[in-house]
């Protein structure tokens, strides 16, 4: 269990035409819990493009992720997604010392529970064809599952809070950013395709006591160096894959890069089943 401390930011109305008035969250940082005042706004335009998160304390965290260790956890379910795809978990702000953030998320004003509604609303048109496709609930329930990725993760993303927008925000569309950001995210570091290219496959499922169709851990963390450069933190239920962990920092608002990895593997023999989908 993590202990945390919490920094208050004052409120701030971000009026829109026809939108209610927001107030700002409580957003988790490591350090001494304080009152601030924080400035109207930064518009993202305005923002240096050369910051990298978690390497300066006096940056707008409207410009910068504030929580800046980023986890983006794909998982393959052999029941669920594309064939030839992992799908999301979601990606996770973790402060810039590793540790995680609070279950409850960072801004109760913005819990949404209508995900699903606020998506099919929003001015992407395929997002919620993508989100059913590559982020589906392996629960049955996508609107829970997408609630709560977002209640947990997406509101302590700091540089989607609607004070970011200034005058130009419109309601809600942090929350569509915030998961088409990740679906692109997803597609740029497949780690599907860059398994397949170390010629690592899904093989037929397991039969017997000792499954003889195994890889093992250091081939899939050479896979995923020979694609980006770094390894991936692997997940599995006993001998069984359940998610590959990419670790990232960010340059200026929003450009993600992936680093070495902060947590822990929990494969040795690894079981990566075909999909029966």
């Amino acid at each position: 269990m993590h202990l945390f401390t919490t920094l208050s930011f004052a409120a701030v109305l971000c009026t829109v035409l026809g939108a209610p008035s927001i107030r700002s969250p409580t957003l988790v940082v490591q350090g001494n819990t304080a009152d601030i005042e924080l400035p109207p706004h930064t518009m993202p335009g305005t923002c240096p493009i050369d910051t990298i998160s978690c390497q300066r304390k006096d940056v707008d965290p409207c410009c910068s992720p504030q929580n800046g260790l980023l986890v983006l956890a794909q998982q393959w379910d052999t029941r669920w997604g594309p064939s030839d795809e992992f799908t999301v978990h979601g990606l996770w702000p973790d402060t810039c010392q590793g540790k995680q953030l609070p279950g409850g998320g960072c801004d109760r004003d913005r819990a949404y529970s209508n995900i699903t509604d606020i998506l099919a609303s929003s001015n992407d048109p395929d997002i919620i064809s993508d989100m059913n496709s590559l982020w589906p609930s392996n629960k049955g329930d996508n609107n829970w599952f997408w609630s709560h990725e977002w209640v947990k993760h997406g509101t302590c993303v700091t540089t989607l809070h609607p004070r970011c927008y200034a005058n130009s925000y419109v309601p809600y569309q942090e929350v569509t950013e915030y998961f088409r950001s990740i679906l692109d995210l997803r597609a740029k570091y497949n780690v599907y395709a860059a398994l397949n290219a170390s010629g690592i496959v899904p093989t037929e499922p397991e039969s017997g006591r000792r499954p003889k169709n195994t890889y093992t851990l250091a081939q899939f963390k050479q896979a995923i160096r020979d694609a980006w450069g770094v390894e991936p933190n692997v997940k599995c239920r006993g001998r069984q894959l359940q998610e590959v962990w990419l670790w990232f920092q960010v340059r200026g608002r929003d450009t993600y890069y992936p680093v070495e990895p902060w947590g822990q593997d929990t494969c040795q023999r690894i079981s990566y089943q075909r999909k029966s989908t």
